[in-house]
């Protein structure tokens, strides 16, 4: 019984790693791309601005919310655990830095839930959702997002606005990215 237990769940658990491992890796691209490249022009800029005004891992993070649930934290925590470690170094596992990314991690993922709840007739699967309706979602999750981070680190008021508009930006971003790779498919097949 076990053997054929064990051909079961092979596929089941590669599929789940598999999707762990694209969904982190796009994780730290955006990650490293919100550093590597927005950072630097930000700094030109507003060199007094510390943080980011476009934040891409948030647009990761709802799409992934939007397409896997509550799943798309396990899928996402990799990523974000190897994120901590490049910004935080050895404080990448203390408690608030955990706490902070635990919150950045679900509030998506809660986003669509209370969404569901409150109007379980619109649609919020992959297919049928109205890009508005991810949009308006992942901008409740940046408010559940940035009031958890004030809570966890104590962000002042503009702090969080900055956070509010980089992870907003990171998500109208990420929505009209996936919005021409669609396009580019759609014309070539």
């Amino acid at each position: 019984m076990t053997g054929r237990t064990d051909r079961r769940v092979a596929p089941v658990l590669l599929h789940h790693a598999g999707i762990t491992a694209g969904a982190s890796v796009l994780y730290i691209w955006a990650y490293f791309l919100t550093v590597d490249v927005v950072a630097p022009l930000q700094a030109a800029a507003f060199p007094h601005m510390v943080m980011s005004v476009l934040f891409l891992p948030h647009g990761v993070r709802v799409l992934a919310a939007w397409l896997y649930g509550w799943r798309a934290v396990a899928y996402l925590l990799p990523g974000a655990l190897l994120c901590n470690l490049h910004f935080a170094g050895e404080a990448a596992f203390s408690a608030p830095i955990l706490a902070g990314t635990l919150a950045s991690l679900v509030a998506a993922p809660i986003a669509f839930s209370l969404l569901h709840r409150l109007w379980p007739s619109v649609a919020i699967e992959p297919g049928r959702t109205r890009m508005l309706t991810v949009l308006g979602t992942g901008l409740a999750a940046s408010v559940l997002n940035l009031t958890a981070l004030r809570l966890a680190f104590g962000l002042g008021p503009m702090e969080g606005a900055v956070i509010f508009a980089g992870d907003s930006a990171g998500l109208v971003a990420a929505l009209l990215i996936v919005w021409g790779v669609l396009r580019l498919l759609r014309r070539s097949g």
